[in-house]
C-alpha cells in the first residue's frame, strides 16, 4: 500500500478552543461590550499576553488597497484585491521570488466569472501557498489594462 502524499500547510492549525479554552467557540457571537468585559476579568499577565498577540498580528493587506506582501515592492502596481486572507507569510529569505499575475476584467462583477468576491481566482491563494511552503515567495498581482 502506498502512503498518502504529505499535505503542506502554513503551520500547525489548532482549534480556537484548544488554544483559548472552551469559551473561545462563542467569541464570534459576543458583542464588543461582552468581549471588553471578559478582557477586564482576565488576570494582568493574561491581558498582557492578549495585547502582545494582538500587536503581533499583521493582516496580509488591509482593505483599501495595500499591495501584496512580499520581498518585492509592488506598491506601484494597481491593487484590485480586497484582501489576502489565507495567504501564508512570505519566507524571509526565499529560494526564488515569484508572482502570480491575475487578469482583472473591469466590466465583469468581481473582475471576472472565475473570481471570488475578494478579487482573486478561487485557486490563487492555494497555488501561492504551495509555492510559499516550498520556500519560494509568491506575490499576487493583477493585470489591469489601462
Amino acid at each position: 500500500p502506498s502512503a498518502s502524499p504529505k499535505r503542506h500547510t502554513c503551520g500547525p492549525r489548532k482549534a480556537a478552543s484548544d488554544i483559548m479554552g472552551s469559551g473561545a467557540s462563542s467569541i464570534g457571537a459576543a458583542s464588543k461590550e461582552e468581549l471588553a468585559a471578559a478582557f477586564k476579568d482576565l488576570p494582568a499577565d493574561e491581558q498582557a499576553k492578549v495585547k502582545e498577540a494582538l500587536a503581533s498580528c499583521k493582516p496580509a493587506a488591509a482593505a483599501g488597497g495595500a499591495a501584496c506582501p512580499g520581498p518585492v515592492d509592488c506598491s506601484c502596481i494597481t491593487v484590485v484585491a480586497k484582501d489576502y486572507k489565507g495567504l501564508c507569510d512570505q519566507p524571509a529569505e526565499p529560494k526564488f521570488k515569484g508572482a502570480l499575475a491575475q487578469i482583472y476584467v473591469r466590466s465583469a462583477p468581481y473582475g471576472g466569472s472565475d473570481k471570488s468576491n475578494n478579487g482573486h481566482r478561487y485557486d490563487s491563494i492555494p497555488f501561492a501557498n504551495g509555492m510559499i511552503t516550498a520556500g519560494m515567495s509568491c506575490q499576487l498581482i493583477h493585470y489591469t489594462h489601462e
